[in-house]
């Protein structure tokens, strides 16, 4: 009985935290995009405006995709 207790104990916490953990990387991710927003280093979410910044200064264009499950 105990050690059923302990296990799940145990388990409770660990899904706990997994879940805290993956609303923190959300919440990375979400900032992250809103700091690179209002520096103006990038051009986030705007492919066609990459291509044209591309072209016209000469340099090659990187292209980062990233999934906020």
């Amino acid at each position: 009985m105990t050690k059923s207790l302990t296990l799940l104990t145990g388990s409770l916490l660990l899904a706990a935290t997994a879940l805290n953990a993956a609303e923190d990387r959300r919440e990375r991710v979400l900032n992250d995009r809103k700091e690179v927003a209002a520096v103006g280093h990038w051009i986030y979410n705007d492919l066609p405006k990459g291509f044209a910044e591309a072209a016209r200064t000469g340099k090659p264009l990187l292209i980062v995709v990233r999934c906020v499950p």
